[in-house]
């Protein structure tokens, strides 16, 4: 970004700490991060909508197979691998 303005945007350092954690939990590395986003889609036309999970909740069946696979992962059962190679790897998904 060899051709930026800066804009500045006086805040409660209560409200500031809140926002910068916030841009965090969502996997930005800074406030700034978060701003630039937002900034750009806005100037875009776009909505994000960061905090809304459009997968919603498994099935019943769906959660039973989750739960099922963490055991076994847990517990050491029913694992393929690890692979020397990616060769290896492949040989086992298209068997």
């Amino acid at each position: 970004m060899s051709d930026t303005s800066t804009i500045h945007v006086p805040v409660e350092p209560a409200i500031r700490k809140q926002f910068t954690d916030k841009a965090k939990q969502l996997g930005f590395d800074s406030a700034q991060a978060y701003l630039r986003v937002l900034i750009k889609a806005t100037v875009d036309g776009r909505r994000i909508d960061l905090d809304i999970d459009e997968w919603g909740e498994p099935s019943d069946a769906a959660a039973a197979r989750l739960n099922q696979a963490a055991e076994e992962a847990k517990s050491g059962t029913n694992l393929i691998g690890p692979f020397e190679t990616v060769d290896d790897f492949m040989k086992v998904l298209e068997a």
